[in-house]
């Protein structure tokens, strides 16, 4: 059995230069304005410390001088006091100008990643974002996307750590070479210390099993926070079920994470003993030379605080090195994410808006889904005229909605081919094809945050609003009447959660789904159960309007109530991926097999 092969927690420094140019290269996209002013002020403020440093040792010296001397006079002090202010006033505006760089940073990233995010998702496609390993990265992603804004923060810090370290750390070699080795070997521990526990702690939150653990908790934690779910939750008791798994996870997942914080504390503790030691070794090597009379008071005031600086910017530049590859580990699943490619690629021929409904044609197609080797089709083939209306029918399984998802290149059959007008459908751009369909899903999108107007109008929300057709389409849905009785008409948002917003019926929200189908007009129709939550009477009217309103179209209706395929052109029944009768209703009727035999019962039902 072959070893499982771990998450890396280490990348090579190609690997880091990589993550990081593509991280700052966002960061640049998003906002330049930041990315220099975090530069620029920050870069600043790390020098400031020891520039102050400096003046005041300059002042202690001259102050002395002159009490020595017995000159009172002050001029020689003021140049040096106005530059320690003049310094203190960049300093002020640095501070305010970063703040606000920050504040601006922070706003504007969580929509420009959330978009980012969404768009890579979407050009990703269906078939690729189910796979379980893209499922874990999205998470991951999700998660960690923000760290990107960070990394170029992260950067900037270690250019300005550097500098600090090296214009400190010239200082105290120059009079002191083994405290400056000392500060620098203690820093060297430190950085180990804390990229041990960084990895551990990147180890524990990657891993697959607590991955998938987060992701399924989330799921039921939004069970739990939805009103929409929490009605079945309540009626049947499942609250506490839900809570205790949920419960039990981050117990568990908590709990890890503890005993590694717990154990970088006391490391942590030790070795910020050893970084005490250092630099009161070297505080004490600087106060020998003053009492020798080596140094001035104000050299010496200089040299501790150099010895500071210099034990600051390299704790700084370790720390951020730490954090530098903890970011650069976790913006590279992010990295990784946005690089990955569709499963289903997409095609280079260019189709127009089709004037003519397309003819299509289902060669010896087989197709099994990712995650099952079962086939459901198997060397099956359809022809379908230009401008013909075929249904679909057959029991469940039987591999209808599958039909629909290939025709939509959401999957692609691993055998056979798809002819759109000859044209095979993997050639086509996907885009172009997606123009020329539309597509009414049994498990169809409702935007409850959306009005009524907008939730019709998405269907084809490329194009300027008609609000005509828009009237029209709803009509055809037998949905005008029901929505011209809310307060607010096609601008009622179809959601209680908001102001003068209402919550329609299931029956009303498949109406207003309809409406948005018939607006959209597209060359060929596809209906996937539209209608399970409509009355006989509503789907009747609806289904005689489907039939007129499309009748220069090719369409396509996938159902399993007999009463509404009747007036096809021709129907196909199948069962397990195989098509078993075919013809007219009255064709079908006259044979007295399947579909006969399942129009009669249906019919007896509604009797």
């Amino acid at each position: 059995m072959s070893k499982k092969k771990k998450k890396k927690d280490t990348l090579t420094l190609k690997e880091s230069f990589k993550v990081s140019l593509w991280a700052l290269s966002i960061n640049w996209r998003m906002s330049k304005f930041v990315t220099i002013t975090t530069f620029v002020t920050t870069t600043y403020r790390s020098l400031r410390g020891l520039i102050n440093t400096y003046i005041l040792a300059r002042i202690i010296d001259s102050l002395i001088h002159l009490i020595e001397v017995g000159d009172r006079s002050l001029e020689k002090i003021v140049p040096l006091l106005l530059l320690m202010g003049s310094v203190e006033l960049v300093n002020i505006i640095a501070t305010n100008l970063d703040m606000y760089a920050n504040r601006y940073k922070r706003r504007i990233s969580q929509s420009y990643l959330m978009q980012l995010q969404y768009e890579k998702i979407n050009n990703l496609g269906v078939q690729t974002n189910q796979l379980p390993s893209v499922s874990n990265k999205r998470k991951i992603a999700s998660d960690w996307i923000w760290g990107i804004t960070d990394i170029n923060q992260n950067i900037v810090r270690m250019f300005a750590s550097i500098v600090q370290s090296i214009t400190a750390g010239i200082i105290v070699f120059s009079f002191s070479s083994w405290v400056g080795a000392v500060v620098i070997f203690v820093a060297f521990i430190s950085y180990f210390q804390s990229r041990y526990y960084f990895r551990k702690d990147f180890r524990w939150q990657t891993c697959d099993k607590n991955t998938q653990e987060r992701r399924k908790t989330w799921n039921m934690s939004n069970i739990l926070s939805e009103p929409e779910s929490m009605e079945e939750v309540s009626l049947v008791g499942a609250f506490k079920f839900l809570d205790g798994k949920i419960k039990n996870f981050f117990d568990y997942f908590n709990l890890g994470y503890i005993k590694i914080i717990k154990a970088n504390s006391v490391s942590s503790f030790l070795v910020d003993l050893l970084n005490l030691f250092a630099v009161l070794g070297g505080s004490v090597q600087v106060f020998l030379m003053a009492f020798n009379r080596e140094i001035t008071i104000g050299e010496t005031t200089f040299y501790i605080g150099s010895i500071n600086n210099f034990y600051g910017g390299i704790s700084w530049l370790s720390s951020e090195i730490v954090l530098f590859s903890d970011l650069a580990l976790k913006s590279k699943e992010v990295y990784e994410f946005f690089n990955l490619s569709p499963v289903v690629d997409d095609g280079h021929i260019k189709l127009d808006r089709l004037i003519a409904p397309p003819k299509i044609e289902i060669k010896n197609i087989s197709f099994h889904y990712p995650n099952n080797k079962r086939n459901i089709f198997e060397n099956f083939s359809l022809k379908i005229d230009s401008n013909e209306k075929i249904a679909i029918v057959g029991e469940n399984g039987a591999g209808k909605s599958t039909l629909v998802k290939l025709l939509c290149r959401i999957y692609d059959p691993q055998k056979g081919e798809i002819l759109i007008n000859g044209l095979n459908l993997k050639d086509l751009s996907l885009n172009d094809w997606y123009k020329n369909v539309g597509v009414l899903f049994q498990d169809f999108n409702f935007y409850s945050s959306l009005t009524v107007e907008e939730n019709i109008y998405i269907g084809k929300s490329v194009k300027s609003k008609d609000k005509n057709r828009l009237i029209e389409a709803s009509k055809n849905a037998d949905a005008h009447d029901f929505i011209k009785k809310y307060k607010r008409g096609y601008q009622t948002v179809m959601s209680e959660k908001y102001k003068g917003g209402i919550k329609p019926s299931k029956g009303q929200q498949q109406k207003i789904a309809i409406a948005r189908f018939f607006y959209r007009d597209a060359p060929f129709a596809i209906f996937d159960e539209p209608t399970s939550a409509i009355d006989a009477d509503a789907e009747y009217r609806i289904f005689n309007r489907i039939y007129n309103f499309f009748d220069n179209k090719t369409v396509m209706i996938i159902s399993h109530r007999f009463s509404t395929v009747r007036n096809a052109d021709r129907i196909i029944v199948v069962k397990d991926g195989k098509i078993i009768e075919e013809g007219t209703h009255k064709q079908l009727i006259e044979n007295d097999k399947v579909y006969a035999d399942n129009f009669r019962k249906q019919a007896q039902g509604y009797n």
